[in-house]
């Protein structure tokens, strides 16, 4: 067998080189002795062994190229995008229907859901590359995940403008005084805000309000109206980890221009405490410590079912506005609180999102502040106001009064 060809010939080919453009003849003679990484295929010409190359192969972006064209690399991205797809509607259904129920789903509801989304930054791209006829279920799964699973809300509510006169109100989580009073007070002033409802807001929290304003205030929940108040009940339930009872609702009426209205300022118990116990650094997720999530959603259920229980018992038009500690997608929600006009649901465009808090440096967006109405009370509008210093935004809603109430 003859000698392989030095790598730079002066044979037959006029002294090709390595660093030149070389001709498949050449590379044909080398490579019959030393074997080649890139893909080829085998020809003979004469009596040489040759091998055709296409000389692209040699250079690193498209060997890429071709590795994440090649039928496995498609196989397996084809399996992976079809994979999420599932997962994604899986979780979808589980948050819908059973987030406070299940306690994996009360972790999804409470938890932070937009990492579920990541894995789109990679595989949109990759589609681009590999098969872009997987961009029709990527482009499903990024709209179920924007739609239904986040929360995005589009509202199909009917219009109650024909009521004619409204009340302005306001509500806010003071994060027990941490909010700016001065910004907040100035916002019930801009917004010429006629009634405002207020948790976790201590005695020492003062707002510079307009003279002739009346204030309510029992435990940690307020009243502020430009109207007059006639104090109503308080309830308490309890809110782990405390061992006490804490105040849940603050009701009053007040006597608006348009007629006595029944309002309500209300902080119901929260789920951080149990989340907070099966959510373990070394293991991640502890599922032995389950049963305290658990024990938790039960005490909500139960203070949601005594709180309404006290709401139901008035006639007169009704506005529920404070501090739920559940989004819209939870199962206690839905079964105490749905059949209230839900201002954000009926009247806004968006998810929602009122409360802004980090968990172990991941932000956990959530819309647990509603103001909901009944009995002849409609929602208008609802918008949510800047930070002001709290881990919620303060949230605004136009309630619609029906005269004939």
């Amino acid at each position: 067998m003859p000698e392989p060809p030095s790598l730079c010939s002066t044979t037959r080919h006029s002294s090709t080189c390595i660093g030149d453009e070389p001709t498949a003849d050449v590379f044909g003679e080398f490579t019959d002795y030393y074997p080649c990484f890139f893909p080829c295929h085998w020809t003979h010409s004469g009596s040489w062994a040759t091998k055709h190359v296409n000389v692209r192969n040699l250079y690193p972006n498209d060997i890429g190229t071709q590795m994440l064209a090649s039928k496995k690399t498609k196989q397996i991205f084809f399996f992976l995008t079809w994979l999420y797809l599932a997962c994604l509607c899986i979780a979808t259904v589980l948050l819908h229907t059973q987030g406070d129920n299940w306690w994996p789903a009360t972790l999804l509801l409470f938890g932070p859901r937009w990492i579920l989304g990541l894995p789109l930054v990679l595989l949109i791209p990759f589609a681009l590359i590999v098969n872009w006829r997987l961009l029709l279920p990527l482009g499903l799964s990024l709209l179920i995940f924007s739609g239904p699973f986040l929360g995005y809300n589009y509202p199909f509510g009917a219009s109650y403008l024909s009521y004619g006169k409204f009340i302005r109100v306001l509500s806010c989580n003071t994060m027990n005084g941490n909010a700016d009073s001065v910004a907040l007070a100035k916002m019930i002033r801009d917004y010429s805000v006629d009634v405002v409802a207020l948790q976790e807001t201590p005695k020492k929290f003062k707002l510079d309000l307009p003279k002739g304003w009346n204030t309510y205030h029992d435990g940690l929940l307020v009243i502020h109206s430009r109207f007059p108040i006639e104090q109503g009940e308080s309830v308490l339930t309890y809110h782990p980890p405390h061992k006490w009872k804490r105040h849940s609702l603050l009701a009053a009426v007040v006597n608006t221009p348009i007629g006595r209205i029944a309002f309500h300022s209300v902080h119901l118990p929260s789920a951080r405490y149990g989340l907070q116990n099966v959510i373990s650094r070394k293991v991640g997720i502890d599922p032995e410590k389950a049963d305290l999530l658990v024990t938790e959603t039960m005490t909500r259920t139960s203070a949601s079912k005594l709180v309404l229980s006290k709401i139901n018992g008035t006639v007169l038009p009704s506005i529920v506005a404070g501090d739920f500690n559940m989004p819209r997608q939870s199962s206690i929600f839905r079964g105490f609180w749905g059949g209230y006009e839900n201002a954000f649901a009926q009247t806004s465009t968006g998810y929602g999102w009122t409360f802004h808090d980090a968990f172990k440096g991941i932000p956990v967006p959530l819309a647990i502040d509603h103001v909901l109405s009944r009995n002849g009370a409609a929602p208008l509008s609802f918008c949510i106001g800047p930070a002001i210093g709290s881990d919620h935004r303060p949230v605004i809603a136009d309630i619609a009064i029906n005269s004939s109430k």
